[in-house]
């Protein structure tokens, strides 16, 4: 008897009756070798496999897809050496080394499983696309070695460094959400490749490395400490940009960005929407629901139905609500002219700079922040209450007292005329609202928390 009509054995009932649907085989009737040898393209997906014991035998396979079962084990893999696409995401596997000698392998998805090490990948020469999101991955040495891929994805793992990324120069497509990562240096030699850039869920607060991506079409940052845009002033090839919870104050740097119709700057303290007025963004609907390419809600704008920045965010077509919005209040260094949104205030005396220092007027400040504001003629004293909070503060001095505590300061309290005058430091560290400062012209801007 040749040994390609040996009858098959499988452990798994499920795995047996789908082969048999494929080779359209009575459920009565024996699967052989042969019949095995004669798959090359078999999808398994959503089967509910336990075992794949059996699947050695299919020796001719260059396509298979095991995903959504509960198989733990893949040795049955180990000698199907013409597979060029696999797909075993969505189980229970926790090694891929039996993978080895695929060396043919273009296509691999490993998604959703329990694996920790990739080192297999260094057998894989001609992997084009290897997808291994949410995984128990830190340690991405071994991909150094593939620098055939142009797609890549490792979303949800373990992952702080990505040096050995840097030698992956025709990847076009990168995903590295939800890790651990804060240098993307290593990206700077794929500035000539990379399209799409997915970085959301990190520990990233610098985008400078990103400066000469200038073929980046799609950009993911959400989630991360992302304060300034200046890196992407020259990606004129931008279609969208995901910047939702991050530090984003000033849009400036998208100005010139006229390719940009999807930006979702939610969760942000932007304020001021001029240097966007000129784009197009491409809300539609899709199945029914208004689906917002432009979204600033949690943000710091001025949105009451009678401001310019509510007309223009109707214009853009965007999505902010006026109730999800707080308020940002900007004092230029020497105005007397303060805004608190679009609203303007006379102040008594201008901000201005002592000693490399710029100072604001506390009344004015603390009151549009909540606070209460008390002046004692004879201690010289400032008295800010909020809360359970009370500060005191007398004038030249270098210190305040906080609820009983001391806080020392590097510039003092000084009076102007009849105005109290603090460093903004003070607004930021005691009063708890972040400060920026704009260049042109000389702004201070003062968040409310």
């Amino acid at each position: 008897m040749e040994q390609a009509s040996l009858e098959v054995s499988f452990q798994d009932e499920q795995l047996e009756q789908a082969i048999k649907e494929i080779l359209k085989k009575d459920e009565n009737a024996a699967v052989t070798q042969k019949d095995m040898q004669s798959l090359t393209l078999v999808d398994l997906s959503n089967r509910g496999i336990k075992s794949i014991q059996g699947l050695q035998y299919a020796s001719n396979l260059t396509y298979l897809d095991l995903s959504n079962n509960e198989i733990d084990d893949n040795m049955p893999l180990k000698p199907l050496t013409k597979i060029r696409e696999l797909d075993i995401s969505g189980n229970q596997i926790a090694s891929i080394q039996y993978l080895s000698a695929m060396t043919d392998m273009g296509m691999l998805i490993v998604n959703r499983n329990q694996i920790s090490s990739i080192d297999v990948i260094k057998q894989l020469g001609r992997l084009h696309t290897f997808e291994a999101n949410d995984n128990q991955i830190s340690n991405i040495t071994a991909l150094s070695s593939a620098t055939e891929l142009t797609w890549l994805q490792l979303n949800g793992n373990q992952i702080v460094k990505i040096q050995p990324l840097s030698s992956l120069t025709k990847l076009k497509n990168l995903e590295l959400a939800s890790n651990l990562i804060s240098d993307l240096s290593p990206l700077k030699p794929l500035s000539k490749s990379l399209m799409s850039l997915d970085i959301g869920s990190n520990q990233i607060s610098d985008l400078s490395e990103l400066e000469g991506m200038t073929l980046m079409t799609s950009l993911s940052a959400e989630n991360n400490q992302i304060k300034k845009l200046d890196p992407l002033k020259k990606m004129s090839n931008l279609s969208s940009l995901n910047l939702t919870s991050n530090l984003v104050y000033n849009l400036e740097p998208l100005k010139s960005l006229r390719e940009l119709h999807y930006l979702y700057l939610a969760d942000n303290p932007v304020w001021n929407l001029d240097p966007i007025r000129n784009h197009t963004f491409d809300t539609h609907y899709d199945t029914g629901a208004l689906r917002y390419a432009l979204q600033l809600s949690g943000n710091y704008l001025d949105l009451r139905s009678t401001t310019k920045t509510y007309q223009l965010l109707n214009k853009l077509g965007g999505d902010g609500s006026v109730y999800s919005q707080l308020k940002a209040q900007r004092l230029l260094i020497g105005s007397r002219t303060a805004y608190v949104g679009e609203s303007s205030f006379k102040l008594n005396e201008a901000p201005f700079i002592a000693s490399s220092r710029t100072y604001v007027p506390i009344r004015f400040v603390s009151e549009r922040l909540g606070s209460k504001v008390g002046w004692n003629q004879g201690k010289q004293e400032v008295t800010i209450s909020k809360d359970n909070t009370t500060i005191r503060w007398k004038e030249n001095e270098k210190k305040a007292n906080v609820n009983g505590r001391t806080v020392s300061f590097d510039a003092p309290l000084l009076l102007k005329k009849n105005g109290s005058f603090i460093p903004v430091r003070f607004v930021s560290e005691l009063l708890g609202s972040p400060v920026e400062y704009m260049a042109n012209p000389k702004t201070v801007i003062i968040f409310e928390q």
